[in-house]
């Protein structure tokens, strides 16, 4: 029997994923997940199944469609890989990103056609106690060697700095937009390291039911090995810890040897847990991938 075929989500399918996808946190609320269908039909696939695929751009300045989600057996991924790929190409995208990949799940999605572009290692951190208590023991000690240097979090007009500084440190493919950069900055989420006005670096962290996140901590290059992303990660712990979670977790490329000895001299341990984020077609920077069109047979 042929697998079945994915279309746009309808109203009434919406209905009924409103709750699984706010729980997984793909969409931050309901608001936001009816105003992307009204805006993009198409992100939001579904089929006969149950089965739910929901998508969006990966960055705005790179052509690249990103599966946010994937919920399907792995025997269907390669005909859900497809169908999506025929959306990318309707679309004018170049290229296919994939939702972070467990790494048991990684030959799954080889066999879809996509090429893996990154591994990243993810590291936790236990934040045992109550706020008043004090941050753990290797964060406790880490203000910044320079004294000029103060952490604040910030809203919107804090964007254009963040982005510049982001610009800096992150190749295209992982460098933010001002579309996203947004978000977080609504969210409350993120904080700036700042000397005499200059923005030296910055955080994103989240916390969500008891457990946070830090989703980015840069330093811009010349600012480095001073202290900066010692404090930046300090006032994280601690916000985190003010907002009630119990535990933060965070990820970093496998082969980033400086991020991994930050993390773990602040009291993070590897989890064990390991993914990939893999790509079909051009990447926007001549990464490893195939040519885009039409695959699998769909």
């Amino acid at each position: 029997m042929p697998p079945a075929r994915f279309a746009e989500a309808s109203t009434a399918h919406l209905d009924r994923l409103t709750r699984p996808l706010i729980a997984a946190r793909v969409f931050p609320d309901e608001a936001t997940l009816y105003a992307v269908h009204r805006a993009r039909p198409w992100a939001i696939q579904v089929n006969s199944r149950g089965d739910v695929a929901v998508l969006d751009t990966w960055r705005d300045h790179l052509r690249l469609l990103a599966i946010e989600a994937l919920w399907c057996p792995h025997r269907l991924v390669p005909d859900a890989v497809s169908h999506v790929n025929g959306i990318a190409l309707e679309h004018g995208f170049t290229g296919i990103v994939s939702p972070p990949v467990a790494e048991a799940d990684v030959a799954v999605w080889r066999g879809a056609g996509l090429a893996v572009r990154e591994v990243l290692e993810t590291l936790e951190l236990r934040l045992a106690g109550r706020a008043h208590e004090g941050a753990p023991d290797g964060v406790r000690a880490a203000d910044p060697r320079d004294q000029d240097v103060t952490i604040r979090t910030v809203g919107p007009e804090g964007v254009p700095a963040v982005l510049e500084v982001d610009a800096h440190c992150f190749e295209s493919f992982w460098r933010y937009d001002r579309r996203l950069m947004d978000r977080f900055a609504a969210e409350g989420g993120l904080a700036v390291a700042e000397r005499a006005g200059r923005c030296l670096g910055y955080t994103l962290c989240t916390v969500d039911r008891g457990s946070a996140v830090l989703g980015r901590l840069c330093v811009d290059v010349p600012h480095r090995r001073h202290g900066v992303g010692m404090a930046l990660l300090r006032a994280a712990v601690l916000r985190a810890r003010e907002a009630g979670a119990d535990r933060m977790a965070l990820s970093t490329q496998s082969g980033n040897a400086g991020a991994l000895a930050l993390y773990r001299a602040c009291g993070f341990r590897l989890s064990g847990r390991r993914y990939a984020f893999l790509t079909l077609g051009d990447d926007g920077q001549g990464g490893e991938g195939h040519s885009i069109g039409p695959i699998m047979g769909d």
